[in-house]
């Protein structure tokens, strides 16, 4: 279709031009003379006696006028010529159109829109008269013009049978002309219903608007339909009053002045205001108004637009380039169109058809503009939607990985808290088993110690030891308990204060008895920056989990050293060797290992001594399981450089 559009146009030019390439034919001539009658009061006689006739050298181009325009042609054929002769005149909308025989002005033509075209001698879509010339006889008429609209009209002689052909091709033109447009119209109806685009369906109705007025202008309509001049004036008027706002508003989305929204808003406001008023003006019945008003408009936007335009391109934008070359061809036919209708250009077969011609290139470069930025912009969609859908999928993909991970994240959750369930079962089941057997002893000796109250005080005396050993045990099992859940509930940072470091190795030893604890004591600090509370649960649970393991016969040693920026403890023990396997589980929370399941304790003991450690920034290491050295536990306490304060240690 693009290809073939170039010759459609030129085939369509030929059309067109060829009826009008000769106004006057070389076997005749036509001399032209011109007398206005502003106030419309002369008639045949008065117009002949007129001495104010000046002479027309081409064609008429009045603008608009009031009164009448009266013509004065002197036809003469020459020798040979053919009798039958036709006279066109060009304008289709003028009102009155009255052709005189100067020899007999009694008989009158009548033609143009207010006679009505059912009494036109020839049905033409404009003014045409038969003439009957005698060969090399002159021959004098007169012709009274009338119209509201701009008065200018081109005089064409040529002879009937010419008039036959040059019909034929004038109509094939047309038909050419308006078949495109049709197309276009119902192309661009398809486009727009299917595609929804907004700038299709402004262009349709721009395109509309144009063909309506190109054909109520030519007559064609008025022709075939035999329509009143009352109805197609009105017709063309509010036409004309409709359009302004339309191609306004298409000609600025075109432009894209996006920049100038204000300017863009005014234009609109200005334009509906105008075409309203142009429009209703016409309905009222004053076409002479009406129709200047919107022609004086359209001029003037076009100024603003292709000012606007050539501003925006100063500036870089690339759409007013465009716009100068797709406007710019109707800009101009509109602008000559114009300049003939106010008589500042003669009328002729460019001037006449200046308008048809911009508009129908104009509307096929349009039209390929939009499809091409439809077919840009479907293809930016399409391109969005992969990169959308990219993103679904990379989305998709991480929401599937972070859906992984937290679904192992919560089995792992799932499973410690079934753990920790099993173990603080196990715990209660251990507790409870570890305090039956104290509450066990207390209860048996004091039992016996009622029903025995005047035996000797030896025997009074064991069992009341025997009461006093159970119930430490309880409250160190109370303790263990306590001191677990107040080491997981507590803060990052102990409460350290400085502490005399005697005190806290003698409160922990009076524990246990007398030689069971042997303390070495090799470190030269008198104090600690300790919490004293933990740090004693600390060193008392090491001191008893060695006591626990040890042989009864043998020492538990406590040496005290100073290490490498802090205090180091050891406590060593002579008891059964730990396994390699079990090494790693000692300081988990309720772990016992296989020589402890003959011993009570609860599995805290070690857990919370390395707890207390990390809290004061420390470590709890075995350094020896007991296959060729004693079983060692190794406590690294760090202090300050200068934590040996000579100042009073607080004791609790």
């Amino acid at each position: 279709m693009c290809r073939s559009l170039p010759w459609l146009f030129c085939l369509l030019l030929f059309t067109l031009h060829a009826p009008a390439a000769t106004l006057l034919p070389t076997d005749a001539s036509l001399v032209v003379e011109r007398l206005d009658d502003h106030e419309a009061r002369l008639d045949a006689n008065a117009a002949l006696a007129s001495r104010d006739w000046r002479p027309l050298p081409g064609s008429l181009s009045a603008g608009f006028v009031p009164g009448a325009i009266w013509l004065r042609l002197q036809v003469q054929t020459g020798t040979g010529a053919p009798r039958q002769w036709m006279l066109m005149l060009s304008n289709a909308l003028l009102d009155g159109a009255t052709l005189f025989d100067a020899r007999d002005i009694s008989h009158p033509i009548l033609s143009g829109e207010a006679v009505g075209r059912q009494h036109w001698a020839i049905n033409y879509r404009s003014p045409a008269f038969a003439l009957d010339l005698d060969s090399g006889q002159p021959r004098v008429l007169l012709l009274r013009l009338e119209s509201k609209n701009a008065m200018s009209v081109s005089l064409r002689l040529i002879s009937a049978e010419r008039f036959a052909w040059d019909l034929s091709m004038e109509y094939l033109g047309y038909g050419l002309y308006f078949g495109i447009c049709l197309v276009l119209i119902l192309f661009h109806s398809a486009f727009w219903r299917m595609t929804q685009a907004p700038e299709s369906g402004w262009y349709l109705a721009y395109v509309s608007f144009a063909v309506l007025i190109e054909l109520l202008t030519l007559g064609l309509p008025q022709q075939m339909l035999a329509l009143p001049m009352t109805f197609s004036d009105t017709l063309l008027g509010c036409a004309l009053g409709l359009s302004l706002p339309v191609g306004v508003i298409f000609t600025l989305r075109q432009l894209q002045a996006s920049a100038y929204p204000r300017l863009q808003r005014w234009l609109i406001a200005a334009s509906l205001i105008i075409g309203t008023t142009a429009a209703l003006t016409v309905l009222a019945g004053h076409y002479q108004v009406g129709a200047p008003l919107h022609q004086v408009t359209v001029l003037a936007s076009i100024g603003c637009f292709i000012g606007l335009a050539l501003w925006l391109m100063y500036q870089g934008h690339r759409p007013a380039r465009y716009f100068l070359l797709l406007f710019g061809l109707y800009y101009l036919g509109i602008g000559i169109s114009f300049l003939r209708n106010l008589g500042l250009l003669p009328a002729s077969f460019f001037t006449d058809n200046a308008v048809a011609l911009g508009a129908l290139l104009h509307m096929l470069l349009m039209s390929q503009r939009i499809i091409r930025h439809y077919r840009c912009l479907k293809a930016q969609t399409r391109r969005a939607e992969d990169a959308v859908n990219a993103l679904i999928r990379s989305q998709n993909a991480r929401l599937e990985e972070e859906i992984d991970a937290r679904t192992r994240e919560l089995r792992q959750a799932l499973h410690q808290e079934q753990r920790m369930r099993e173990e603080q079962r196990d715990f209660v089941a251990m507790v409870s088993h570890e305090f039956r057997t104290p509450l066990a002893i207390i209860a048996t000796s004091a039992q016996q110690i009622r029903r025995n109250l005047m035996q000797a005080p030896q025997r009074n005396e064991q069992r009341c030891h025997n009461i006093h050993q159970a119930s430490r045990r309880l409250l160190c099992l109370v303790d263990d308990y306590l001191e677990h859940d107040r080491v997981a509930a507590r803060a990052s940072e102990p409460r350290c204060a400085v502490h005399d470091l005697d005190a806290l190795f003698e409160g922990c030893l009076d524990d246990f008895p007398p030689g069971r604890i042997e303390l070495d004591r090799r470190s030269v600090r008198t104090q600690l920056e300790c919490d004293f509370g933990l740090l004693r649960v600390a060193l008392r649970n090491l001191l008893a989990n060695a006591d626990r393991h040890a042989p009864a016969s043998s020492i538990v040693l406590l040496r005290v050293e100073d290490g490498t920026g802090g205090l180091r403890i050891r406590v060593t023990n002579e008891g059964a060797e730990i396994p390699a396997e079990q090494a790693p589980l000692l300081f988990h929370k309720y772990v016992r290992g296989t020589q402890a399941q003959h011993t009570s304790g609860t599995g805290l003991g070690l857990y919370l001594v390395k707890r207390i450690a990390e809290l004061h920034g420390g470590s709890l290491v075995l350094e020896s399981r007991g296959q060729q050295r004693p079983i060692c536990f190794c406590l690294e306490l760090p202090q300050p450089a200068d934590s040996n304060l000579r100042s009073n240690a607080s004791s609790p």
